[in-house]
């Protein structure tokens, strides 16, 4: 069997998208940032993301009925949501609620998702939604996630 340690080294090589998805648990806004967002159906619109359960990140999600994926080209906004404390990750961001669920004021884009579904897969939790809504409200510079940094796309 491969190490986990050959795993993530192959996969630092491997650029992947980067969002913030949000949530209201115990009447308190939380989100973090992950970089395991995908669509994965268009009929009905389904996305889906994944967290860690060795964590714990997963237990907001698994007890919230909705949730919003944020597309931001902000590094600082990433960065908030990967390494300051959970507690105060809202208190220097700029959010607004919509329908109880929190939503980054500078996301180039956002979609707001009913949870449907938790698949257990050993140490994470894929979490899937329905999408409910999708906003795009501007033009942005995506970042990747490529050798544990945050970087932008040529375009």
């Amino acid at each position: 069997m491969e190490s986990s340690e050959s795993l993530r080294y192959s996969m630092r090589r491997f650029p992947l998208g980067v969002v913030v998805v949000t949530t209201t648990w115990g009447e308190r806004p939380v989100g973090m940032t992950v970089n395991t967002f995908n669509s994965v159906s268009l009929n009905p619109p389904t996305v889906m993301f994944i967290a860690d359960k060795s964590k714990g990140n997963d237990v907001p999600f698994r007890e919230s009925k909705k949730f919003a994926v944020n597309f931001v080209d902000s590094e600082e906004i990433l960065r908030v949501f990967s390494i300051t404390p959970v507690q105060k990750r809202f208190e220097v961001v700029k959010y607004r609620e919509e329908e109880g669920i929190p939503v980054l004021i500078d996301s180039y884009a956002y979609i707001k998702a009913m949870r449907r579904e938790v698949i257990d897969v050993e140490d994470h939790a894929i979490i899937v939604g329905e999408v409910l809504e999708v906003k795009t409200i501007r033009e942005a510079k995506p970042l990747v996630y490529y050798m544990s940094e945050y970087r932008e796309l040529c375009l």
